[in-house]
């Protein structure tokens, strides 16, 4: 029974390195592709009316309604439009947005989320640490000749 407890926490502590190790591998991954590495809190200073691209479908709406955040990149305030066709604004004045946005061009942004590829990451990694746990309980009772 014993020599059961032992090799179980063994093989807990290699899944949960493994996986610990695939979580990290991924975030790295995953954020070495996003150009826009940079997040920041924006907050809506204007809610702006134009008119919808020619190529929108018509409906009874004929203009959208824009967001301006603006932020703060570098030490210098950046405002910038909300790039979606909507209408009515899913956004209220003042309210705080997260943005990830271009380090290199402050001007380039897009509304954070989660990023299913982050997401995974994270989950590699919280499972990788359950799994760790467990192998210590299991070794913990392997040391102490705990009858199971």
């Amino acid at each position: 029974m014993y020599d059961s407890l032992w090799g179980v926490s063994c093989l807990l502590f290699v899944m949960g390195f493994v996986s610990a190790l695939t979580g990290v591998i991924l975030k790295y991954i995953s954020g070495r592709k996003d150009p826009y590495a940079r997040r920041v809190q924006a907050e809506v200073v204007d809610i702006i009316t134009r008119p919808r691209s020619a190529d929108a479908p018509q409906t009874e709406f004929r203009n959208n309604q824009v967001a301006v955040f603006e932020f703060f990149a570098d030490g210098r305030p950046v405002k910038v439009k909300d790039t979606a066709d909507t209408y009515p604004c899913p956004y209220r004045m003042h309210q705080r947005v997260t943005l990830c946005y271009n380090p290199a061009r402050p001007e380039q942004f897009r509304i954070a989320s989660r990023d299913k590829r982050k997401l995974i990451a994270e989950l590699f990694g919280i499972s990788g640490v359950v799994l760790i746990l467990a192998g210590c309980a299991l070794f913990l009772l392997y040391a102490a000749r705990v009858e199971i």
